[in-house]
């Protein structure tokens, strides 16, 4: 069983050399449906003719499923550790191991493991009242998932849209650069965020460094012990400025303010104090420092998101317009689209008034969904039913653990009085119903 796997492995890097990458534009619709269809129909084949030739008998067996997982899953682990791009250079390159979707190796292996695992599949359908039901649903789940992942890879378009306030967006560029365009426009109304608070850091201006601690102003008077400084901050704005003559920073409602901390350091070695305005500046205002003895510092770098919305107008085909909120793992929906919020103007921060959203078409989404809840629902029945046939290594019956480690369980269909010693225990059956008396 793991041979087949290796010399798959073979024959796929053999193809990669050969051949190059797998063009998934071949599964566009309606051929990737196509050949869905026929594949599960192969499968349905296989599986009621596995008497008649041996190999096929194989491809369902225990061994061929766990090599073929095995095999599959030490790929997955380096699809993992390596970096993805379109590089083309060096050893994992040539192996496609850098594009492995894409890849011979990955997409074979894929293969064998998605029909190992579908005549699995369809021999627990046709027994199923011989197979526990959390089995079912998680194999059936996996293989709808690889099925519609695989055969759904055609018809996959990425693409990233810059939005700006109160322009119309209709096209986003796909990660080649070439234009893709929406069945839909996109206008930014708004775009907010929320921040973290700031933080001061020790700056070590001669070895470009800064310290791993820092303080979090979350309020006046938060200090911390950073070296051999304490550093203070004695009172912080939120939104802040200053003028170019100027050295202090004032309260400012503005575009571009930005907060602004006006600390003080002790070293708690010599006694030296300083104090200053420590600000992290925005794409109007220059950084503010505040400089001690010895090439040290205490800087603001800019402060972090926590998170951010863009309210979005989508006008539909037909002139029909909605308002949404998308932000990070709440994407909007648009049909068989989805608009994910993945960046915005960093040099701006809080003012930003450009929104990058990622607009992904993925037609099988509906069926990677299903697969899903399927597993969803395995989960749970292996959580209800788990213990239910052993727990501790004893068997139960009706709920009990039987005395002695032994099974005191069975059946009387005619209803007639029984009574066993098994293990030291009298069991008695009526009409189906067992007691156990010790």
């Amino acid at each position: 069983a793991f041979l087949r796997c290796a010399l798959l492995f073979v024959v796929g890097t053999t193809l990669q050399l050969a051949v190059g990458d797998i063009d998934s534009s071949l599964l566009h619709y309606p051929w990737g449906l196509i050949l869905a269809v026929n594949y599960l129909y192969l499968l349905v084949v296989a599986y009621a003719m596995r008497n008649r030739w041996r190999w096929l008998r194989q491809l369902g067996d225990d061994k061929a499923c766990l090599s073929s997982l095995a095999a599959f899953g030490a790929i997955v682990i380096v699809f993992g550790l390596t970096r993805q791009d379109p590089a083309r250079e060096g050893l994992v390159g040539a192996l496609g191991f850098s594009r492995m979707t894409s890849s011979w190796p990955f997409n074979l292996l894929l293969f064998y493991f998605m029909t190992t695992l579908g005549i699995r599949t369809v021999s627990d359908i046709h027994h199923l009242r011989d197979r526990r039901m959390a089995a079912v649903l998680t194999h059936l789940g996996v293989f709808v998932l690889l099925v519609a992942g695989t055969f759904g890879s055609g018809d996959t378009v990425r693409c990233m849209v810059t939005t700006r306030v109160g322009t119309p967006v209709s096209i986003g560029r796909d990660d080649a650069g070439h234009e893709v365009r929406l069945p839909f426009a996109l206008t930014l109304d708004d775009f907010s965020i929320e921040e973290y608070p700031p933080k001061l850091y020790l700056l070590d201006t001669r070895r470009e460094s800064s310290s791993r601690e820092f303080l979090s102003v979350e309020a006046d008077g938060a200090e911390a012990v950073i070296g051999d400084w304490r550093i203070r901050a004695e009172h912080s704005l939120d939104m802040a400025g200053r003028l170019p003559e100027e050295s202090d920073w004032r309260a400012m409602k503005h575009v571009g303010a930005a907060p602004a901390v006006y600390a003080s350091a002790e070293n708690t070695v010599t006694g030296e104090r300083f104090s200053g305005w420590v600000s992290c500046g925005s794409h109007i205002f220059e950084p503010s420092y505040l400089m001690l003895d010895d090439g040290m510092a205490v800087a603001m770098p800019r402060r972090e998101a926590k998170r951010y919305l863009s309210r979005v107008n989508i006008m539909e085909e037909g002139g029909i317009r909605r308002d949404v909120e998308i932000e990070v793992n709440h994407p909007a929906r648009v049909g068989s689209w989805r608009g994910y919020q993945v960046g915005y103007d960093t040099s701006k921060g809080r003012w930003s008034d450009t929104s990058v959203l990622e607009c992904i078409r993925d037609p099988w989404y509906g069926a990677a969904h299903v697969a899903l809840w399927m597993l969803l629902a395995a989960g749970v029945v292996m959580f209800v039913t788990a213990g239910g046939r052993r727990i501790g290594g004893r068997e139960r019956c009706d709920g009990m653990p039987a005395a002695g480690g032994a099974a005191a369980c069975g059946t009387d269909m005619d209803g007639v009085k029984a009574k066993h010693v098994r293990g030291g225990a009298a069991v008695r059956r009526r009409g189906g119903r067992k007691e156990v008396k010790l």
